[in-house]
């Protein structure tokens, strides 16, 4: 019986593609690796383990004239099977031990390695509210496809394969930098630009560029999760200040000032995240005028500038300020669509030609002909094009989910309709703890983006919109609205 139970780890999938004779010889052999069967111990002989695993005695012949090909066992007749002598002895492994290592790791970084993933809604049949998305059906495709073999037709396109700067494909930066100048009113040149990948790529290197480890960088309480992870991974000693309806609290962001040297203001003027307020026109002001006072950098990301729904966006801090103590981000990840990972990096040329000497550690450059595309998507208008029906499309959304939220939650969410942007921030009228919401959601087939990352003791959600058709948003309210 003792004998049994050292091949009670041998499981078999009758109907699996690999065969059963191949299951069991990669069985014993994890076994004699792990140090479950030592070298010079005898195996069961043919009958028994056929008997034993319940298939035909010719599959252990099989799987034992295989082990003995390969060296893992040695057959001497009439007396038995054993494990090769000549094979080095290992000890099985203390797993319990390996566990409690593991466990203390993963306690010592939990700082940033416990960041939660964020589940794939496209396969295993969930659902999602997401914290803001774009709508990838509404991308025009067929604009990018004619894009792309446009300029894989022109003589030159090799060119495109080759090894480039990693500031960013050059015409791509010259039209940047006019449509920057036109739509933002932001005075650059291309010595002040650099190309990434997606903004969050152009918030790391900014803040790289700029902050060394243990100097002080202030952020807004709620605030956006992917700015405050590269803060806190690049070993900055963050600050953080509070939010209300006029935005981040300026106020707050002077006490500091009084008391420490502060590097770094990260903000979200336009559509404060996750909140969505706008930074009132005098707190603008002050903030730039604490900038040139303190002498610390603005970080100011512009990430959904293009939405806006009623009156025209407000200009970034960086238009009036000229690049001199701002840092500007943004991508068309919103515009278009998030898999372009199209960003952009504004600042002073001494930042921009640190970015690119920290780019070059991880990522020599970008996707040369993707920025080729988008230069022609600009140069051509179909951006804008994009943007027209996206923003139309997604104001009839937000009316709608809003209305939604006013019929089925009335009781249970308070929310202002937000002037722009892709999602809401809805505050729970009773506290609730927002991660086992968010486990009964997940339950339902549901799964809201923000429960983890938004800070659950600010009792609130941001929900995203735009992504959802109608139907869509009928059918994922309904099941919000049994979860609260």
């Amino acid at each position: 019986m003792g004998q049994e139970l050292l091949y009670s780890t041998i499981v078999i999938e009758r109907e699996g593609s690999i065969p059963v004779f191949l299951q069991v010889c990669n069985a014993l052999i994890k076994e004699i690796q792990q140090g479950r069967f030592r070298p010079g111990v005898k195996l069961m002989g043919v009958r028994s383990l056929a008997a034993l695993l319940a298939v035909n005695k010719k599959t252990i012949e099989a799987v034992y004239a295989e082990l003995e090909q390969q060296q893992w066992i040695v057959r001497i007749p009439r007396i038995g099977t054993f494990v090769s002598e000549k094979l080095p002895e290992t000890k099985p492994k203390d797993w319990a031990s390996i566990s409690v290592r593991r466990k203390e790791f993963t306690q010592a970084e939990a700082s940033f390695y416990d960041i939660p993933s964020r589940p794939d809604t496209r396969t295993g049949g969930l659902l999602a509210i997401d914290d803001g998305f774009p709508d990838p059906r509404l991308v025009d495709h067929l604009s990018i496809g004619r894009s792309h073999r446009s300029i894989l037709r022109v003589n030159s396109y090799h060119a495109l394969l080759s090894y480039t700067q990693p500031y960013g494909d050059i015409v791509l930066r010259e039209v940047l930098v006019r449509y920057l100048n036109d739509t933002r009113g932001i005075p650059c040149q291309l010595d002040n630009l650099m190309i990434t990948r997606g903004s969050q790529m152009a918030i790391f290197l900014a803040i790289q560029s700029h902050l060394r480890k243990g100097e002080a960088a202030i952020v807004s309480s709620p605030g956006y999760f992917g700015a405050n992870n590269a803060l806190h991974f690049l070993g900055a000693s963050v600050l953080t200040v509070p939010v209300d309806q006029e935005g981040i609290n300026i106020e707050a962001i002077e006490h500091h000032c009084k008391k420490r040297t502060v590097k770094l203001v990260y903000v979200t003027p336009h559509h404060h995240h996750p909140t969505t307020v706008t930074l009132s026109p005098a707190r603008r002001m002050k903030l730039l005028q604490l900038a040139e006072s303190y002498g610390f950098i603005i970080l100011e990301d512009d990430y959904d500038y293009d939405f806006h729904y009623g009156n025209s966006p407000i200009l970034p801090l960086s238009s009036i300020d000229g690049l001199q103590h701002t840092v500007y981000t943004g991508s068309f990840s919103k515009a278009i669509a998030p898999a372009l990972r199209v960003g952009y990096l504004l600042a002073s040329k001494n930042i921009i030609e640190k970015a690119a000497k920290i780019r070059q550690v991880i990522d020599h450059q970008g996707d040369t002909i993707m920025e080729r595309v988008m230069a022609s998507l600009l140069q051509e208008g179909e951006v804008e094009r994009m943007l027209r029906r996206s923003r139309k499309v997604y104001k009839q959304r937000r009316d709608f989910f809003c209305q939604q939220l006013d019929t089925l939650f009335s009781k249970q969410l308070d929310f202002r309709v937000p002037e722009g942007g892709l999602a809401i921030w809805a505050k729970l009228k009773k506290p609730l703890e927002l991660e086992v919401v968010a486990k009964k959601a997940l339950f339902k087939r549901l799964h809201l983006t923000t429960a983890h990352h938004h800070l659950p003791h600010f009792n609130a959600l941001r929900l995203g919109f735009a992504s959802l058709t109608v139907r869509e948003i009928k059918e994922r309210l309904a099941i919000l609205k049994k979860v609260l």
